[in-house]
């Protein structure tokens, strides 16, 4: 009886240990947090948030309904200004993750993350080359810049986006590996779809004469588009962030580039006040265009995904330059 016992004590203790894992985490790319599985009890799904509406939209095409997702800026919010609600704080706090862009965009993540306690921070621009704002001449200072010296308007270039969906699977599969057979899925059909829209956007701009690439913006924040896609960026509305008034002689100077480039419109920004552009719209004589940036559209807009803003930005560019 007692040798029975023993035996029985040495089988329990093996079934235990098969249990639980004994591989090693899943690697994580540059940049990226360490994860371990988070304690999720029967029928309990991930509980995800997301800052922006362009992450949260990235995080649901690999995450599905695997998870349960909070994004915490409503559609038209520039993540630049914006302050947290109580209710973001509460999200966050309850939440297994938290998805941002990083590189400096979301400027409320300090204070709300010290007001919520640890909790794992995924960036998903990890791995991401930052742009330097001063590369391409756009003037900033380090004591007036929102964003310091990366520009983190990442996903303007849609590579830079199929390298969120690889860090997101990444992390939802190291956080829930009950389920990372559906992320992998999820993450390559929607990777697929990201490289038909990089080609559609190649395709698309090849129609504006070389000559017609300049854009003149309400804020220097499409770097990484005109460095993927073939345009360059010559002057922006707010030369610094949408929260720093450009002077009165750095208004002058934008409209003398506009004038001596033969630029045909500005592009303002849904997130972004119009007032400025559109005087110098008015003064320069040139068409007002406005484009999705830093946050999609609401419910009817037609800009409700990604890839929807992705389409509606370049039609807009094409047909106001070429």
């Amino acid at each position: 009886m007692r040798k029975f016992a023993v035996l029985l004590i040495l089988l329990l203790a093996l079934l235990g240990a098969c249990a639980r894992p004994t591989s090693p985490p899943e690697p994580e790319a540059e940049g990226l947090p360490a994860l371990s599985p988070a304690p999720l009890g029967a029928g309990e799904r991930l509980r995800v948030v997301a800052t922006t509406t362009i992450v949260g939209d990235v995080v649901a095409r690999v995450g599905g309904d695997a998870v349960q997702l909070t994004v915490l800026l409503p559609p038209g919010a520039d993540p630049h200004t914006y302050e947290p609600t109580p209710a973001d704080l509460t999200a966050v706090a309850g939440a297994h993750v938290l998805f941002v862009n990083g590189l400096g965009l979301e400027g409320f993540l300090e204070r709300t993350l010290r007001n919520v306690g640890d909790i794992p921070v995924v960036p998903v621009s990890a791995g991401i080359q930052p742009r330097l704002l001063e590369e391409h001449g756009e003037e900033h200072s380090e004591e007036s810049h929102a964003h310091g010296e990366a520009d983190p308007h990442v996903w303007l270039d849609v590579r830079n986006v199929m390298i969120w969906v690889e860090n997101i699977r990444q992390a939802l599969s190291a956080l829930d590996p009950a389920h990372a057979d559906r992320y992998a899925a999820n993450a390559a059909a929607y990777r697929a779809e990201l490289e038909a829209l990089d080609a559609w956007v190649l395709e698309q701009v090849a129609q504006v004469p070389p000559q017609n690439r300049k854009l003149v913006t309400n804020h220097p924040s499409f770097g990484y588009f005109a460095d993927r896609y073939g345009f360059e960026q010559v002057a922006a509305v707010y030369p610094i962030s949408p929260g720093a008034e450009p002077s009165a002689r750095e208004i002058a100077e934008l409209e003398e580039t506009i004038r001596r480039f033969g630029v045909p419109a500005v592009f303002a920004e849904t997130t972004v006040s119009p007032k400025l552009a559109e005087q110098v719209a008015r003064d320069t004589g040139v068409r007002l265009v406005t484009l999705y940036t830093g946050s999609l559209g609401g419910p009817g807009s037609g800009v409700e995904s990604y890839v929807d803003l992705i389409r509606y930005d370049v039609n807009a560019i094409v047909n106001a330059l070429k």
